[in-house]
């Protein structure tokens, strides 16, 4: 037994009771999910990190280099919403914490361009989160096209910028979407931690969640549409439990040195 124990050490980083590499896990877990909903999230972690593991996926990040000591990134998922969107950014400048917005072309309308606008100018990034947010495995190559540039386009008429790195909604993604995305000139950007904020509904669930799960180089799935009240009351526990830890946020392109831009 002691034998094997070195020998698995020697591997590098394994979650022993899950059976995946850390480097490709995607964590996170809660004992307020039932158990179908438990079994489904780790089953769609296994098929999604497989293929990344064994290089079939290409220009694609779960996490940052763990090696380079406490950093995270902090990413929030369908914006803009000019209620909880707002109250993220007021949060962020709170803390002086730069982040990485997702958003979704076709809300970028009326106060939502007023908060696009805002999370650009305070120094975040605001990236494709696609059109419509559909799942990119079930439509045509031809329409995943065109939900990333309609939101590009959208994107860089607010904020001046041509964003380079888009997040498929639901993390939905099979070898012709990655194709076609890395076509496009994207690279894909999925999570390591999913903070669970888009099915609790509990502040203090999602704040131990992601407390609990954390490692270094992190890249943390977050929330700031109109239905995640529960994530934005969750998120000053988090950062100021994560700050006590030594953990220090940045934005997606300085974490994992790539450009944000075109």
């Amino acid at each position: 037994m002691k034998k094997l124990l070195i020998i698995l050490l020697t591997l590098g980083p394994i979650v022993l009771f899950t059976g995946c590499i850390s480097h490709y896990c995607i964590r996170g877990d809660s004992p307020q999910l039932d158990s179908n909903l438990t079994h489904f999230l780790h089953q769609w972690r296994d098929n999604t990190t497989a293929p990344i593991r064994d290089g079939k996926y290409t220009h694609i990040y779960l996490n940052g280099d763990g090696s380079q000591g406490k950093k995270l990134a902090l990413t929030f998922d369908d914006s803009p919403d000019e209620n909880n969107t707002d109250k993220v950014l007021d949060i962020l400048k709170f803390y002086r914490i730069k982040a990485s917005f997702f958003m979704i072309g076709a809300p970028m309308v009326d106060q939502n361009i007023t908060v696009t606008k805002r999370a650009f100018d305070e120094g975040h990034l605001v990236l494709n989160h696609s059109f419509t947010h559909p799942h990119f495995s079930k439509i045509d190559k031809e329409r995943i096209v065109d939900e990333l540039n309609a939101t590009s386009h959208r994107i860089e008429n607010i904020t001046g910028k041509h964003p380079l790195l888009f997040r498929p909604p639901y993390g939905s993604i099979n070898q012709e979407v990655m194709d076609t995305i890395n076509d496009q000139g994207y690279t894909t950007i999925l999570w390591s931690l999913d903070s669970l904020d888009w099915a609790l509904q509990d502040k203090d669930a999602i704040t131990e969640n992601v407390i609990t799960h954390v490692q270094n180089g992190d890249i943390i799935l977050m929330h700031s549409s109109r239905a995640n009240h529960a994530s934005v009351e969750a998120l000053p526990g988090i950062i100021e439990q994560l700050q006590s830890k030594g953990y220090t946020f940045l934005r997606l392109d300085d974490m994992l040195g790539i450009k944000a831009y075109r």
